[in-house]
């Protein structure tokens, strides 16, 4: 599947039953937040699916409206929300989180829009999805050391050596940055992506060619991180369908999910490493496993970033590509 894009179209925020600047808003006032959500590809999402949205209060994290759409197949996908008016404060931001889920209640793409109570009209917003393998229910918490932020698009986790260096493990590389002179907070910069903080809430990213995004904390790392935490010493990922890879070079251990996660295959103890690294073979009862690695610029189609390494799968009769890095 290529990038899916999420688009919302925030049609209307505002009180019901009276102009706000002219009356007092009651606790019977209304916001209604509408629109509607869907994607570029001609698929269907299948049966059982849902799609969650919820208006949350960005500094408390509480949810003051929330809507569940059952069975969501064919895109567009309108939404309507209703709030109670007097939980909106003029001057403060809320996020309007939308979530679809797969049949086994798997997250398979998120979103969010930034709204404030006093925007009437927000317009047309392009949003993006996530890397579905986030919402591996088995990943480990944090290692300590790791402190993890959203920079938009991007889930990077930072670990700090002392004041003079941090590692940054972006998906496409692991990064040695160095102290840089800041007028406040601390810089660290490398092969021009730069990483500014000040203390553990407040974080920047500046990418090569690219404007700098404010980042949020993540209340865990990314999954590429948690691959290396793991032991895994190479990991790929591709689309259509999504997928995802992981080879355990000691163990002699290969793991493929497909499918978006429906199904996964593991080749225990069976892992062959071609010659200079070239790629991959492994077989279990029933299934053979052969992956080669090439030294290209791969560009993952669903979120533009571009990785060292251009993957391609052949799982029996079945042939897959994907973008993908060693993590050690």
């Amino acid at each position: 599947m290529k990038r899916w894009l999420w688009f919302f179209t925030i049609v209307a925020l505002a009180a019901c039953g009276g102009d706000s600047a002219q009356e007092p808003l009651t606790s019977e006032a209304r916001a209604e937040i509408t629109g509607e959500a869907y994607y570029l590809e001609r698929i269907m999402m299948p049966p059982g699916s849902t799609l969650e949205i919820e208006l949350a209060d960005d500094a408390t994290g509480e949810v003051l409206a929330h809507e569940r759409i059952e069975g969501p197949e064919a895109p567009p996908y309108p939404f309507g929300l209703s709030v109670a008016a007097d939980l909106l404060e003029v001057g403060k931001t809320y996020h309007l989180h939308l979530t679809l889920f797969l049949p086994d209640g798997s997250p398979r793409f998120a979103a969010e829009v930034p709204i404030s109570a006093d925007s009437a009209e927000l317009g047309r917003i392009r949003l993006t999805g996530v890397d579905y393998s986030e919402a591996d229910p088995d990943r480990d918490e944090p290692m300590a050391g790791w402190h993890s932020f959203q920079c938009g698009e991007v889930a990077l986790d930072v670990q700090f050596d002392g004041d003079e260096s941090a590692r940054l493990s972006l998906p496409w590389a692991l990064l040695e940055l160095e102290l840089q002179p800041a007028a406040s907070g601390a810089r660290y910069a490398a092969d021009e992506v730069e990483f500014w903080t000040r203390g553990q809430d407040q974080a920047r990213l500046t990418l090569a060619d690219g404007d700098a995004v404010d980042c949020v904390p993540r209340d865990r790392v990314s999954p590429w991180t948690q691959a290396m935490m793991d032991g895994v010493d190479f990991r790929a990922v591709g689309n259509e369908p999504g997928w995802h890879l992981h080879a355990r070079h000691e163990q002699a251990d290969l793991e493929l999910v497909l499918d978006y996660g429906v199904s996964e295959l593991e080749f225990s103890g069976t892992l062959e490493i071609l010659p200079d690294q070239a790629g991959y073979r492994a077989e279990s009862p029933g299934n053979l496993a052969e992956v080669t690695l090439e030294q290209a610029d791969c560009t993952d189609t669903m979120v533009g970033w571009t990785f060292p390494i251009t993957v391609h799968l052949q799982i029996n009769d079945r042939s897959l590509s994907a973008c993908g890095r060693f993590l050690n």
